[in-house]
């Protein structure tokens, strides 16, 4: 037990310096972490944990649910009114033509059966935006791409999935008459994605209600309140047969897109948790791996990942695009920033796990084109940004440092009037705050008002007060006699 918890610390503290160094380098850092899986795992040095494929599924999906809820708290209802329509064709009509040329290519590289090469190919078409972004990092591209990517990632892991089930079902019960089998697949796929819009929209706005009118004794305790919402939000739709995961990204939107209890807290944790459960997946790939196996199928599977990268996913772009007034240097840069993450490893994990699987390497084939995709286009998509001139203008980095400087120097300071108080009926203007001092709010029941110099204080009044942190004994001396709280940092 000793020796996991060592291991495992030691990976997340890598998992932490090497996102701060990725960011600053625009390295995919990932990359080492499968590595780091491999060297522990059964063609290593056999230090870590034996994960069957079962347990490596679950913890797959439950990496993904986390990853898609963070990924929807940031998504505003705007961007994705604006970009719905190449998004979704993307997510569906992208993910199909991919699909179908990588289904060819593996069937002809690898020599799998057709059932085994769609299975194939259905898990390399989904991509992950957020890998993209963590390449990206203060380079601010431009709005319309970063929204098409953004929710085209949200969305094309249902279909991915979708399609997996699928396959697994036809693969297990015979396709049948094509015509049956078409409108089982258009039936079954509506009521997925219905259910999922229903279960997420309605889990969504129940989890906003909660976070509004449950009050909780600690303000950690919302982060936790909105992770049971995002695993309710899965459990219910797959029951009601539904797409889980189309689920947790509407109920993430809807919540993100709602006033929010500690909206800061609840995305910061989010956020490390993604980060987090990005790494767990690597790192499981890893284990799954033997590098003594993979020299069999070097040359297909370096194939089979060069015409993810330079076929499918272009062609897929071009086509699902078509009449949607993308440039052809917008429409080469969706392209190429379609980098695959943990959805490919979730999904032939499932198809491994199925009755009707028949040994292939499939998960070897996934490792070369995830890898592929992580280091090649995770290298090259910012400078392909910049050199198709995507990238816009924005003091990004001073206004980070000024963000900085402002959470090291600045404190907010509550101060409650009490009805005994002589600044019951002062105005604001008569108060002599100190020197770099501001009221910036008086919360007032259940109004927060903005004061002006004439705004007179009523008893009950909550002062939010912005100060240095080096005014705090000034401010304890002019409210002396008031129920002053204590100073916090800015969140």
């Amino acid at each position: 037990m000793e020796t996991f918890l060592l291991i495992l610390s030691l990976i997340l503290l890598a998992g932490v310096w090497s996102a701060h160094l990725g960011n600053r380098l625009g390295f995919p850092v990932l990359i080492g972490f499968v590595a780091i899986g491999m060297l522990l795992g059964p063609g290593g040095l056999r230090l870590g944990p034996h994960v069957p494929l079962s347990a490596a599924q679950s913890i797959g999906y439950l990496a993904l649910i986390l990853i898609l809820f963070e990924g929807g708290l940031h998504t505003p209802f705007d961007r994705i009114r604006s970009v719905w329509k190449p998004a979704l064709s993307l997510a569906t009509a992208g993910v199909v033509i991919s699909g179908a040329i990588l289904t060819t290519m593996a069937h002809a590289l690898l020599h799998l059966p057709w059932y085994a090469a769609a299975l194939l190919g259905v898990a390399v078409s989904s991509t992950d935006a957020a890998s993209v972004f963590a390449i990206l990092g203060r380079q601010p591209l431009r709005r319309r791409l970063v929204d098409v990517l953004e929710v085209e990632s949200g969305t094309n892991d249902p279909m991915a999935f979708f399609l997996t089930i699928l396959l697994i079902q036809w693969s297990e019960h015979g396709i049948g008459r094509p015509w049956s089998a078409l409108g089982y697949a258009i039936s079954t796929f509506a009521l997925q994605m219905a259910m999922g819009l229903i279960a997420g929209a309605v889990i969504g706005y129940l989890g906003s209600l909660a976070n509004q009118r449950i009050k909780l004794d600690t303000g950690g305790l919302y982060p936790t309140l909105s992770l049971a919402f995002a695993l309710l939000s899965y459990s219910v739709a797959v029951l009601l047969h539904g797409s889980g995961f189309l689920a947790v990204y509407t109920a993430a939107v809807v919540m993100g897109n709602r006033r929010l209890e500690h909206r800061h807290s609840i995305l910061r944790f989010h956020e490390g948790l993604s980060w987090t459960m990005h790494i767990v997946m690597f790192v499981v790939l890893g284990l799954q791996i033997s590098p003594a196996l993979l020299g069999s199928i070097l040359v297909p599977g370096v194939l089979l990942a060069a015409g993810a990268l330079f076929l499918a996913r272009p062609v897929a772009v071009w086509i699902s695009t078509i009449g949607m007034r993308f440039s052809a240097a917008e429409k080469v840069f969706i392209s190429w920033a379609g980098l695959r993450g943990a959805v490919p490893i979730v999904l032939v994990l499932t198809a491994m796990l199925s009755p009707a699987y028949t040994p292939a390497p499939m998960l070897d084939a996934v490792f070369f084109v995830v890898i592929a995709s992580t280091i090649v286009q995770g290298l090259t998509v910012r400078p392909l940004a910049a050199k198709l001139d995507l990238l816009e203008r924005a003091p990004s980095g001073d206004l980070l440092e000024l963000v900085r400087i402002a959470r090291e120097n600045a404190v907010i300071t509550p101060v409650e009037v009490d009805a005994s108080s002589d600044l019951v009926g002062r105005k604001m203007i008569e108060i002599q705050f100190p020197e770099n001092t501001l009221c910036y709010a008086i919360v007032r029941g259940d109004q927060v008002i903005v004061p002006r110099g004439a705004t007179e204080l009523q008893a009950g009044d909550h002062l939010l007060i912005l100060s240095d942190r080096r005014n705090i004994g000034r401010l304890r001396r002019l409210f002396g006699a008031e129920r002053m709280g204590p100073a916090e940092m800015l969140p």
